[in-house]
């Protein structure tokens, strides 16, 4: 049996296993359906505001890459749902307003699937409320966000 080794941070969340390949895939698995439930327990960040250090919470720090977040929200093979999370994984990221091509770049950088049509995949999640066109480029809506789930 080949043996595997992965180790994986997301902010303050740290994930190591090592074991059989199988074992070890069930084990990241099970940590990838917990990972919401974990950054419930991340120690908060600490920030200085006029002198005073006050405990803070930095959810940005705490999502996960594009490659994991895709595969939490179960996107598949499906096109606008893919288009939909990479906007969502930006905005969490703290780009509230973004271009086609900033989409396009974050899938790229991850190593995912292209898009076949990104002009014609943002329109068709414009149609169903789940961004909006803006002067600059658009944002995802609360409902975008909340057709991928939680």
């Amino acid at each position: 049996m080949a043996e595997a080794r992965f180790e994986i941070a997301i902010g303050n969340i740290r994930f190591s296993s090592e074991g059989t390949e199988e074992w070890v895939d069930k084990k990241y698995e099970a940590f990838l359906d917990r990972l919401e439930q974990l950054r419930d327990f991340a120690p908060p960040q600490m920030e200085t505001n006029s002198g005073t250090t006050t405990p803070t919470r930095d959810d940005s720090a705490l999502v996960a890459p594009l490659a994991i977040f895709l595969k939490q929200k179960n996107v598949g093979d499906n096109q606008n749902n893919r288009f939909l999370a990479a906007a969502v994984w930006l905005k969490r990221n703290g780009q509230a307003s973004m271009k086609i091509a900033d989409v396009t770049k974050a899938l790229a950088d991850a190593q995912q699937k292209r898009l076949g049509n990104p002009s014609e995949i943002f329109s068709r999640n414009v149609q169903k409320g789940y961004c909006v066109k803006t002067s600059d480029g658009f944002y995802v809506t609360p409902e975008g966000e909340e057709a991928l789930g939680k």
